[in-house]
């Protein structure tokens, strides 16, 4: 059965092109509205909750809350999948070159600057290379693979290659497991988000649980745990701990915080941000009444401090995917940039998802990666 016939089954009130809008507009959102407090240890709900406002008010000029590396390489992501009509290293490696190349001031961190500087390379024949190379041959285990994950999700209808294509793509930047993990569970909550399976939260979150279960088993991945001195199965341990926080009657921000983080890093970031989601699927304490789950999830992200940005993108794709774009203020959509230009990206990857047949051209070249060909779509 289809992505849309199950939706369609479930008797779901929003439209699948709903949602394809909704992910990737509230992620732009959620990047453009968190970069206020990026970086901010204690941030109170109530600044917050004053920021969001002032979004509303019609007095406050013409000021447009401008995105960081976050969107812009997401949209790459993005326009290489429609381009190639599938997943492309190098052209993709190259769209994330040219895109810093062209605005080098959206943020971007120093150890991926370094990685886009050799992407530029036209004698550069192997894309993973400058990623592999970083931090002692290490590699990132930041949260830059997931930030743009959520474009796989929307391009490929089966879980195996939202995985599958996930981590190729965050493995041009992020090269040790913990980074590009990272990226497939982003990419995993968007597709399941998608599916309406965010209406029973149990199974969303066990689903997740039981997918990366099958993706940590890698023995690449037990490695880099060990190595790090982290839980086994990390990205695991910590969806367990959203689980356990979902059950308590009430949970404290700084709780939030500790439990599962706020920081730069994937593991500190990607469970944190499903829970920001699921924690907003009902009213909470603090928070207008008058908001949506949409903006509840935003504003929540907002409130636990640190990497806000990329968190509230992250939540608001997951989010967005859910509750479709209908959910968005208005105000919010127009006091960002990129959220039309996310609109008609959403749109052209809902238009690639509807007429994949089975088997979809994905070209790769000879990087040396595993470039095995497209399985047949089995959903």
């Amino acid at each position: 059965m289809s992505m849309a016939a199950r939706i369609v089954a479930s008797g779901g009130p929003v439209s699948l092109l709903s949602r394809f809008h909704g992910a990737l507009v509230a992620a732009v959102l959620g990047d453009c509205v968190g970069g206020e407090f990026e970086g901010a240890q204690d941030v109170p709900l109530e600044r917050v909750l004053q920021h969001l406002s002032g979004l509303e008010d019609d007095t406050r000029g013409d000021g447009i809350l401008q995105y960081s590396d976050d969107t812009a390489m997401m949209r790459c992501v993005a326009q290489s999948l429609l381009t190639r009509m599938g997943f492309d290293e190098q052209d993709m490696a190259r769209s994330f070159a040219k895109e810093y190349s062209l605005a080098p001031g959206r943020g971007y961190g120093a150890g991926v600057i370094q990685v886009l500087r050799k992407l530029a390379s036209p004698q550069l024949s192997d894309v993973f290379q400058p990623a592999r190379a970083q931090f002692g041959g290490r590699g990132s285990f930041g949260n830059g693979g997931a930030m743009r994950a959520a474009p796989f999700a929307l391009a490929f209808r089966n879980a195996a290659d939202v995985k599958k294509y996930a981590r190729f793509g965050a493995m041009l930047t992020h090269s040790c497991s913990l980074g590009y993990n990272g990226a497939v569970l982003q990419a995993l909550a968007v597709y399941l988000s998608l599916q309406g399976e965010l209406s029973l939260p149990q199974k969303f979150i066990n689903r997740l649980i039981c997918e990366m279960e099958e993706v940590e088993k890698d023995e690449t991945a037990r490695s880099d745990a060990k190595v790090l001195n982290l839980d086994e199965f990390p990205f695991c341990a910590r969806l367990h701990r959203v689980k356990e926080l979902m059950e308590q009657n009430s949970v404290s921000i700084e709780e939030v915080i500790s439990e599962l983080g706020n920081g730069i890093a994937a593991l500190e970031s990607v469970p944190t941000a499903i829970f920001c989601v699921l924690h907003c699927l009902e009213p909470r304490e603090g928070l207008p009444e008058h908001y949506g789950g949409l903006e509840r999830t935003i504003a929540y992200s907002l409130a636990l401090g640190g990497d806000t940005d990329t968190i509230a993108c992250m939540a608001g794709a997951i989010a967005g995917a859910h509750y479709g774009i209908s959910a968005i203020p208005q105000s919010w959509l127009i006091s960002c940039e990129g959220a039309e230009e996310a609109k008609h990206l959403a749109e052209r990857l809902y238009k690639l998802h509807i007429m994949q047949t089975d088997e979809v051209r994905v070209t790769t070249s000879s990087s040396g990666q595993p470039q095995d060909s497209h399985p047949k779509n089995t959903d």
